[in-house]
């Protein structure tokens, strides 16, 4: 097995945490591997401004990460799967996904809101993403959505700064960095939000022809995560997934069977369409859905309109 490994990784607590977590599970399986991480300066990260939308969609935080994984300066990296893109360049490929953690976005607020009801009409929330946007505004249509961008910690703050009512976070980051909410009010939106595709799940990925590294990998690499993501990635390749519109995909374990919940919006929230496939653990079923959505999109959505 290889003596040395180096991991690339972007340099954000949270993008560390991650990388750390997995180079410990590596560790345990092969301890007289030595780790050594590489940080990557993403494109994502040099535009903390920018509408993701803007400046490329999801990867915009992958892209020079995989450039060194072509370039054979790192060995392997890990990615948050969200932002993935849904297409890989053709040398590279996803060699493990571990065990997912929780795939659900909620609500963190200084007021204790008990449902997205309760919130204050007109009420500020903040986040830069239109799928969540999207959702949220076909709830409650009276709410301002404030674009913000930054760590979880930076967006925390942003509460008291931009004066709002809360902001939305995936329940995973907090998790992974565990965030102390005790000055906050969390509310989980498991039951209002449909998540982004592969939201909880890591992805390493890793050059297509290194079998070394892929023989490692396979060893922490959770089956059950990877047979539903491999649903929601196909679901995301067939609507040409990124950030220019509302996309939400969901493959979980239910009652011995998966399920699979698809969405579409439009990012003003006037348009939301939905579909669900019981069982779901059948080849094809994420393009079936995206076929069906796209068959009922009477709208434009998918084409901007």
């Amino acid at each position: 097995m290889t003596d040395k490994v180096i991991v690339g990784s972007r340099k954000s607590k949270l993008a560390m945490a991650q990388t750390k977590l997995v180079i410990a599970s590596l560790k345990e399986l092969f301890p007289t591997t030595q780790f050594e991480i590489k940080n990557v300066i993403t494109e994502g990260d040099r535009k903390q401004q920018a509408s993701l939308a803007k400046i490329g969609g999801k990867g915009v935080f992958v892209k020079e990460i995989e450039e060194e994984l072509k370039n054979c300066t790192i060995d392997f990296a890990v990615h948050s799967l969200k932002d993935v893109m849904p297409v890989l360049p053709a040398e590279l490929t996803l060699g493990a996904f571990p065990k997912r953690v929780s795939p659900f976005d909620c609500l963190v607020s200084r007021q204790k809101i008990t449902s997205l009801n309760s919130l204050p009409h007109g009420a500020r929330i903040g986040t830069n993403s239109l799928r969540r946007q999207g959702q949220l505004l076909n709830l409650r249509p009276d709410l301002k959505i404030i674009p913000i961008r930054g760590n979880i910690d930076t967006r925390l703050k942003k509460i008291d700064t931009e004066n709002l009512t809360g902001v939305i976070l995936a329940e995973a980051g907090l998790e992974r960095l565990n965030i102390d909410l005790s000055d906050y009010h969390k509310l989980s939106l498991k039951d209002s939000i449909i998540p982004a595709v592969g939201q909880g799940c890591l992805a390493i990925e890793c050059r297509k022809t290194d079998e070394k590294v892929l023989k490692m990998l396979s060893q922490i690499n959770d089956s059950e995560s990877t047979q539903c993501i491999q649903i929601e990635r196909e679901f995301m390749r067939e609507l040409g997934g990124s950030c220019n519109f509302p996309i939400g995909g969901h493959a979980y374990l239910q009652d011995q069977q998966i399920v699979f919940d698809g969405l579409i919006a439009s990012p003003n929230g006037e348009h939301l369409i939905k579909e669900v496939a019981v069982p779901a653990n059948k080849p094809g079923v994420g393009k079936m859905v995206a076929d069906q959505l796209l068959a009922k999109d009477n709208f434009g959505i998918i084409e901007g309109d």
